[in-house]
């Protein structure tokens, strides 16, 4: 009797010094993302993630799930790269027409791919916007990118001259200037200069970030774009303004002489 005893409390001991080796490995993030939640080598077992997936890159390395969804809206997201998944604050419609877009791209040329993930915002009349996240492979934390809105105000100048609703639109670009001329309403009263962020469009084109910036004279009266190239500062580890280019909208160029 003791015998059968002493085996039972041994295969008692193997199987508790067994348990929990399963599960997935942890990691904690620094306190300079706060929209970090946790970050796991490999989605744990009987999880529904499939279930509950939005998007993902064409080559389908980097996937992006819903944490929840509430009032037509996606509130928090699960990436998924590398194996390794991790939870971010984002939010977005949960509309077909309004997903992400997933790019796995080396935006940065330093010879490894980047998640870099484009989220709607807002949609209403005269306006369209959205936000970017570039995430790196290795420990999935965040680059940081100058927003567009500030590297146009510092970089580029713009006049607007109104006679009786005739608008002739000047922009500077550096040592570029542009012009264009546009009907306007002759009794509505126009700032002397473009207005932006009503529409900031992201995208990657050529293993290149790009956001184009729409520029309007009133609500909604857009004229020109500007396109901002970034390119990656190893220097200050984030994405910065590259080069800036000019297009209209269904505007003519003024001619010159």
């Amino acid at each position: 009797m003791k015998k059968e005893l002493g085996v039972v409390m041994l295969l008692s001991v193997v199987l508790l010094s067994g348990c929990g080796s399963d599960k997935p490995e942890t990691y904690t993030q620094g306190s300079g993302e706060s929209s970090f939640i946790q970050v796991t080598t490999q989605p744990e077992q009987g999880s529904d993630l499939n279930e509950k997936l939005i998007q993902s890159s064409d080559d389908d390395k980097v996937r992006l799930f819903a944490i929840n969804e509430k009032d037509n809206e996606v509130q928090g997201t699960t990436l998924e790269l590398n194996g390794k998944t991790k939870d971010f604050d984002w939010t977005f419609p949960a509309v077909e027409g309004y997903k992400p877009q997933v790019y796995f791209d080396d935006v940065t040329d330093d010879g490894t791919e980047e998640a870099v993930i484009t989220v709607f915002k807002n949609r209403s009349p005269g306006v369209y916007l959205e936000e970017i996240h570039v995430v790196k492979s290795d420990d999935l934390s965040e680059i940081n990118i100058e927003d567009p809105l500030e590297i146009i105000a510092e970089a580029v100048e713009t006049i607007v001259q109104n006679n009786k609703g005739a608008l002739t639109v000047t922009v500077k670009i550096g040592d570029k200037q542009h012009e264009l001329v546009h009907e306007g309403d002759p009794d509505f009263e126009y700032k002397n200069e473009l207005n932006f962020g009503g529409v900031v469009d992201y995208n990657v084109v050529s293993n290149k970030i790009v956001a184009k910036v729409d520029g309007s004279v009133g609500i909604g009266e857009y004229v020109c774009s500007l396109t901002v190239y970034y390119k990656y500062d190893s220097a200050t580890k984030m994405f910065t303004a590259g080069k800036i280019e000019f297009s209209l909208i269904n505007e003519k160029k003024i001619a010159k002489p």
